[in-house]
């Protein structure tokens, strides 16, 4: 999936551009595009199958480094990968595995089925090598679903109804410090707050449940508490340090508030500072992190433009995240060029885009939705 298009970019990896407005970003899932190494398909949990879609299939970083002259012979001069951190693996509620990556187990491991970190570096090595940027997709706003509610849910008394699923191999919480205090009926871990008490969201259009609530029975962190932040900005930190990431794709930013995006790009603390701060300590030039705010807007309409330009800045121009992904471009590219809306909605869609945001240059944009 190309996202920013430059035709400059366009005379090979020697000439790849320095700024993130000249980029073009292939998006590849690692367990979907090339299985480089068969030894670490099958983790003897019933959780590999290549004929079933639910489950992991083989791809790997081994696969991706192996045909990185491939992706560059296209014109990509940048890779953003689905995150690489260990999953949950098969959630029997679900009836799904986690090969895409979204469903987080333990921030700071490789999933076995895509490797190792030595082999992450080599990846990270040869993008580097072919003057190539490397783009880490990560969560912030939720682990893997290892509890839930059974019945009526009661904000007062959240230890009622509430459920711990264990996941296949016994594990019931995700890793590391604080992310495994994750048991309501435990008083002490219940006043930690490490993570809202909720269930799944029953109403997308209250803003409360948005943030506080599960997305598709994910159990919602609470990055409103300052250990939670903290620890967020040590675990992505550490893969800056150690791999030499040079950008992040936040997903599911609409789900956290949009002042968390200001602390871990930028906290001062000594222990875990923002990840800008950490990039820049590591000698990475121009980090970026773009979000993912999915929202299209009906022609002549900016309402969800402007939910996502206040990710980017708060109500005083203060800047936030970098960069948005451009969904509202996304869909209006569809209707005029797909579905045979007037080319004056596309007109206004891009002078509408130079007006609401102050720089749109960093906005990845695509015409097509990996999700």
């Amino acid at each position: 999936a190309v996202l920013a298009w430059a035709p400059a970019c366009l005379a090979g990896t020697a000439d790849a551009p320095d700024d993130w407005r000249d980029q073009v970003i292939y998006f590849a899932m690692i367990d979907r595009f090339d299985d480089g190494d068969a030894r670490n398909n099958d983790q003897g949990a019933g959780e590999h199958d290549p004929r079933d879609r639910r489950r992991f299939s083989g791809g790997d970083l081994a696969g991706l480094t192996r045909r990185l002259d491939y992706i560059a012979g296209l014109g990509a001069t940048a890779v953003w990968i689905t995150p690489p951190v260990a999953n949950q693996w098969w959630s029997d509620k679900a009836q799904y595995g986690g090969y895409h990556g979204y469903w987080t187990r333990d921030f700071t491991a490789v999933d076995a089925h895509f490797g190792t970190r030595a082999s992450y570096r080599a990846f990270a090595d040869a993008l580097r090598g072919r003057g190539m940027r490397l783009v880490q997709d990560i969560v912030v706003n939720h682990t893997a679903d290892y509890f839930g509610y059974d019945g009526a849910y009661d904000p007062a008394h959240p230890e009622r109804g509430f459920v711990l699923r264990p996941e296949h191999d016994g594990r019931n919480a995700p890793a590391p410090v604080p992310f495994d205090r994750n048991d309501a009926r435990d008083p002490a871990q219940r006043a930690d707050g490490i993570y809202h008490w909720t269930p799944t969201i029953r109403d997308f259009r209250e803003r409360r449940q948005e943030l506080d609530w599960q997305l598709a029975d994910l159990d919602d962190l609470n990055t409103e508490h300052p250990e939670v932040r903290r620890a967020l900005r040590k675990v992505y930190g550490d893969w800056i340090r150690d791999i030499g990431v040079d950008a992040f794709r936040v997903d599911t930013a609409f789900y956290v508030p949009p002042d968390f995006f200001d602390d871990f790009l930028n906290a001062n603390d000594p222990q875990a500072p923002g990840v800008s701060k950490v990039a820049a300590d590591t000698g990475i030039r121009d980090f970026h992190v773009f979000g993912e705010g999915f929202g299209v807007d009906k022609p002549f309409d900016n309402t969800m433009a402007r939910k996502i330009d206040g990710y980017m800045r708060d109500a005083d121009g203060r800047p936030l995240l970098p960069g948005m992904i451009n969904f509202p471009l996304y869909g209006t590219l569809g209707d005029v060029f797909a579905r045979g809306h007037a080319p004056a909605e596309l007109r206004h869609r891009i002078e509408d885009m130079m007006r609401t945001h102050a720089d749109p240059w960093r906005m990845p944009t695509f015409v097509d939705n990996h999700d």
